[in-house]
């Protein structure tokens, strides 16, 4: 199966708790208008609370999930979005608990 491409690679569970990140947060991020898509992305990639960044339909140009190392961390993280990785608008929401599918 890896040979044939269905398998693409491993990799290892960790508990972002365990490493001080004790806070999961989705964010919504709108672009302004003419943003290259391809810097941001590249930037966002270079963050480390990011664990997953997607590319939507709707309201949204972005969903990203970050582990952060609580709220002062995600508030920092916001903060650079806006500063730093030139992101028009956000909307922020708390994870409290994940269920299991």
């Amino acid at each position: 199966m890896e040979a044939a491409g269905v398998i693409l690679g491993y990799s290892a569970r960790i508990d972002p708790a365990a490493t001080g990140r004790t806070v999961r947060a989705v964010v919504d991020v709108g672009l302004p208008p003419g943003a290259d898509p391809a810097v941001f992305e590249a930037r966002l990639a270079e963050r480390e609370e990011v664990a997953l960044a997607m590319y939507v339909t709707g309201p949204a140009d972005y969903t990203i999930i970050v582990d952060c190392e609580g709220a002062e961390g995600l508030d920092t993280f916001i903060r650079w979005l806006k500063a730093e990785a030139g992101v028009a608008r956000t909307e922020s929401k708390f994870v409290l608990r994940p269920i299991p599918v």
